[in-house]
């Protein structure tokens, strides 16, 4: 059975949003799988502890890992991962157990940190946002997984995080009081996520997994 290939769509952003200094390569992403076998630390059955970093973004935020933003909506506890503009004091560490891509947690002020599934956010007001703990009673959230990318049919070296065919995020510029300065991270290159305008201070880029510290 051969494996699909999809273009994405960085090149493509890059054209119809002019304004935004840089974009990532015009790459040719394969998708490995579910499985964890393409992640760092595998072991035969899981993959970890990893952390991932922004990559080809041709911003000061290239190299440096992730970090989340949390949020409460009543009983619900969720958030988002984010790209620190600058060197945060800690990385999220990821790991891929079951199949699945999660990231260690704290959800609760002062609680214990837990292991939560990543994913790309279905419902198109938060327009391809990747974090945790989205609701699903109205918009099935979407499985995220690794890719590995080409160009001119050479492989780059790594693995890269993306979904539903794409590896391309939006580096939306953001900013929160004590978080200070941090760009949101959300999918592009699928239909239902390429309507929003990237901003003069935003970029596109990719997340690539590398081996925690």
């Amino acid at each position: 059975m051969k494996t699909p290939i999809v273009k994405t769509l960085a090149a493509v952003a890059f054209t119809l949003y002019s304004h935004v200094v840089t974009a990532a390569p015009n790459v040719t992403t394969v998708p490995i799988g579910t499985s964890c076998t393409a992640y760092p630390g595998f072991d035969g059955r899981d993959a970890g502890p990893f952390i991932a970093i922004a990559d080809s973004t041709g911003r000061a935020v290239d190299g440096i890992g992730l970090n989340a933003a949390y949020y409460i909506d009543g009983a619900r506890n969720y958030g988002y991962v984010i790209a620190p503009a600058s060197v945060p004091t800690k990385n999220i560490t990821m790991r891929c157990s079951n199949n699945t891509l999660q990231a260690h947690l704290t959800m609760v002020a002062g609680g214990e940190a837990t292991w939560q599934d990543l994913v790309i956010s279905g419902d198109p007001t938060l327009e391809g946002a990747l974090g945790f703990g989205f609701p699903e009673d109205r918009y099935a959230n979407i499985p995220v997984q690794p890719y590995w990318h080409f160009i001119d049919d050479q492989q780059v070296p790594g693995v890269f995080l993306g979904a539903a065919g794409s590896s391309t995020f939006g580096f939306v510029d953001n900013w929160a009081g004590v978080a200070g300065e941090y760009y949101l991270l959300k999918l592009l290159g699928t239909k239902k996520f390429t309507e929003w305008e990237l901003g003069k201070r935003d970029t596109v880029g990719f997340l690539k997994f590398t081996y925690a510290d």
